[in-house]
């Protein structure tokens, strides 16, 4: 077995101390002399003519530099759809949709400006229900959109109807997700500044700041070389900072540009909850087929996305949803209908899993719903259709690593599973789940690249330079792309720095999507650093006199393998080599594409990720059936990684995740008022679980040394939140025997199906 220097090892993170000193710079701390704010005009109204704006009191009033209105920004954006404007001319859509932007010498004048713009609506009927919206007669949305559908998406694989009629039992049921905040500790921010050149600068907190770039251009008809996005650190991310997507983007650019100042445009912690997207609400019904044996024969799963207003994401959640639930087990027939419903409601967008944890959740939970029925243990039913290496699914997946029976049986064997399961006690049970993700991903229609880009620069004193395009949105992934190019080096962690996030130094790429970022990612800094060395070790061999394959590098030492005692440091190697006639400086830069492809255009069947994470979660739960309160005993978590880069910083994204995963089953849910308003915008009232509510969290590490990922890794940050509520719904019913199918799980949800099932007893007894 190779052994490794820095790969496997738990190393603290590279920006471990800045941050805990409060060093680090984050883009709301990015401020410049006579820097202007920024906000916008909303509609109070869900649905609604404009019929006028009056901006002129507002434009008069001192400290007032900037004032635009729909007129100003009349190019369009999206990301699934180009179905937005950054200020609306016509009509609004949901309320929030903005209309005006300001901007002012302070946040003051800036609140008293924006309540002096005057505008004149006239009410238009509002839908705000999904399956209503699809209904005919319905308000329409956008006018063009027929039945209010942004988009659908229909996989039918094998013969799922022979499939239904093979099986020994059919079962179909019903189940909704609710819509989840990202709640990033920095709240969406941005800077916009042009030169005097006439040169855009965006400082902005982005997942991805080459494609916020590419974006940008595209809307603002401005070459990308007049463009440079810069991106600090970033305070969490989840999916919410993909891409440049969101109206105040724009408006702090055309302000910025009509004043001649900087501006700066920040939510504040309510504006975040709404405005900045979340997860989408998630209607389904799953229908499943399966043998006396446990053996699945077919599924079949109608998915209903509310869009919200625009599209943003929500074509793209409600498509990989659909693609992951035909890649989980072994059966060939497979059938989904995605449905991705405009209503007048704030719109959702990318959040970690993108898709994937809601149908997972249906998907899942019936699973363990069928077992219970069927009198089986929901542990041997996955055991039994659980898809292996070498297997090609459904949906066109190709497993060339996979270590689901291993996540299974590892959480299971943490739990007691089967101890626990004989010795039952009063009001405790147990759950399982499991779920699969992509790592990297190509999904049709779509760009047909899923890559990253590296350079690297070995400097005289023998440090290292690297510049990577993906982004550290406090995954920790800066540490392993450092590990692994240490680790080709030979050179020392602290002897590096590595950037990210600067459009004029660091190479193109898609940036922290799609959990890319140690194996897409840490692939193109692989060969970069595999070129750099290969470049050193040359250029010793010519010092030292010997073959290059006859040397190796160790601690910063160029070394014959024959006699260690006989040797360089890089740094005279790296001089040696720049500064002679001829001579060449020790740089390299990889563009690395992932070996994956678009899937068929009609069927949407391929292989279109480069490997699958896989996880497993079980959970003990204690359930007081005189309040429904759920107490969770213990979790386990456990995940194939391909290969731990750095195992502490991978168990440190299961427990995050979990964290999620369980905010996502128990507290969390952006409620809204019958015109589509939130009611509970603040940290009091949106309950996140808090360090105290954790329970006891084992994260178990599966390693199936992937063929492609570098040293074996794939992803690991998406699929650590998927599985969570699944589990826990299936805990709760095997400690008191009721089915909670909408998230979240409360406490008076729990309560009143333990009451609906006490009556139902009475009726049966009577």
């Amino acid at each position: 077995m190779e052994t490794y220097s820095m790969v496997g090892k738990d190393i603290p993170r590279v920006d471990a101390k800045i941050k805990a000193t409060g060093e680090a710079v984050y883009t709301v701390d990015v401020t410049f002399p006579n820097m202007l704010w920024a906000g916008m005009v909303r509609s109070p109204l869900p649905h609604a003519r404009i019929l006028n704006i009056d901006t002129r009191k507002a434009e008069r009033l001192p400290g007032v530099k900037a004032v635009i209105t729909g007129k100003d920004t009349p190019f369009i954006f999206g990301v699934s759809h180009m179905d937005q404007t950054p200020l609306q001319a016509e009509k609004t859509r949901y309320v929030g949709d903005p209309v005006a932007g300001v901007a002012a010498v302070d946040q003051d004048t800036l609140q008293e400006a924006l309540s002096l713009v005057q505008v004149d609506y006239e009410e238009l009927p509002a839908v705000f229900d999904p399956v209503k919206a699809m209904e005919p007669g319905a308000p329409l949305v956008h006018n063009d959109k027929e039945g209010n559908i942004a988009a659908e998406y229909h996989y039918d694989f094998g013969d799922v109807e022979q499939a239904f009629r093979e099986a020994d039992h059919v079962f179909e049921d019903h189940f909704e997700t609710q819509r989840v905040a990202h709640v990033c500790p920095e709240p969406h921010n941005c800077v916009a500044v042009w030169d005097a050149s006439d040169k855009l600068t965006f400082y902005y907190c982005s997942q991805m700041p080459s494609v916020t770039r590419v974006q940008l251009s595209k809307a603002l008809g401005i070459p990308e070389s007049r463009i440079r996005v810069i991106t600090n650190n970033v305070g969490g991310g989840f999916g919410s900072r993909a891409t440049s997507k969101f109206p105040m983007d724009f408006v702090a650019i055309i302000l910025a540009r009509k004043s001649g100042r900087p501006v700066k445009f920040e939510y504040t912690r309510a504006e975040e909850f709404i405005w900045s997207s979340f997860r989408h609400k998630f209607i389904m019904t799953v229908k499943t087929g399966i043998k006396k044996d446990g053996t699945i024969t077919g599924r079949h799963i109608t998915n209903i996305c509310d869009n919200g207003a625009y599209s943003d994401y929500g074509p793209v959640v409600t498509n990989v949803g659909g693609a992951m639930q035909g890649t989980l087990y072994r059966f060939m027939n497979y059938r989904y209908d995605g449905y991705t419903v405009y209503t007048n409601l704030p719109y959702g967008g990318a959040m970690r899993g993108i898709g994937n944890p809601q149908v997972h959740y249906a998907g899942e939970t019936q699973l363990n719903m069928i077992a219970h029925r069927l009198g089986m243990d929901p542990l041997e039913i996955r055991l039994k259709n659980a898809v292996q290496t070498g297997d090609e699914t459904a949906t066109g997946a190709v497993m060339k690593s996979c270590g689901l029976k291993e996540c299974l049986q590892a959480v299971a064997d943490k739990i007691g599973w089967k101890e626990k399961r004989a010795a039952r006690k009063p009001n405790r049970g147990l759950g399982i789940a499991c779920g699969v993700h992509f790592t990297g991903v190509r999904l049709s229609p779509g760009i047909d690249a899923d890559f990253a880009g590296a350079t690297l620069t070995v400097n005289d004193d023998g440090s290292v330079n690297l510049a990577t395009s993906c982004v550290d949105i406090g995954s920790g992934s800066t540490t392993v792309l450092t590990q692994i190019a240490a680790e080709v080096l030979g050179i020392e962690m602290e002897k590096f720095n590595t950037i990210f996030g600067d459009t004029e130094t660091c190479p193109m790429g898609w940036g922290s999507r799609a959990s890319r970022n140690t194996a897409i990612g840490g692939m193109a800094v692989k060969k970069a650093a595999e070129d750099a060395r290969q470049q050193i070790l040359t250029a010793a061999s010519q010092k030292l006199e010997v073959h290059p394959d006859d040397l190796n590098i160790k601690d910063s030492l160029v070394f014959v393998k024959a006699a260690p005692s006989k040797n360089l440091s890089v740094s005279d190697v790296v001089r040696f080599n720049r500064y002679r006639k001829d001579g060449q400086a020790v740089m390299a830069k990889s563009h690395w594409d992932a070996p994956s492809e678009l899937a068929d255009k009609v069927t949407g069947r391929g292989n279109f990720s480069m490997a699958f994470s896989f996880g497993a979660k079980a959970i003990e739960v204690e359930v007081d059936q005189g309040t429904g309160e759920t107490r969770i005993l213990e979790i386990a978590a456990s995940q194939d990684l391909g290969k731990a880069i750095n195992p502490l910083g991978a168990i440190a994204q299961i427990e995050g995740g979990v964290h999620m995963g369980l905010g996502f089953a128990m507290s969390e849910e952006i409620l809204l008022d019958d015109r589509g308003r939130m009611k509970n915008n603040y940290l009091l009232d949106y309950r996140v679980l808090g360090p105290l509510d954790m329970p006891p969290v084992s994260s178990i590490l599966i390693e199936s040394n992937d063929p492609i990922g570098p040293y074996g890794a794939k992803g690991v940050g998406e699929m650590a939140t998927i599985g969570t509520p699944d589990a826990l719904v299936s805990a709760v019913n095997d400690a008191v025997g009721v089915w909670v199918t909408d998230l979240p799980i409360t406490p008076e949800k729990v309560f009143m199906a333990l009451k609906a099932k006490k009556k139902t007893s009475s009726k049966s007894s009577g």
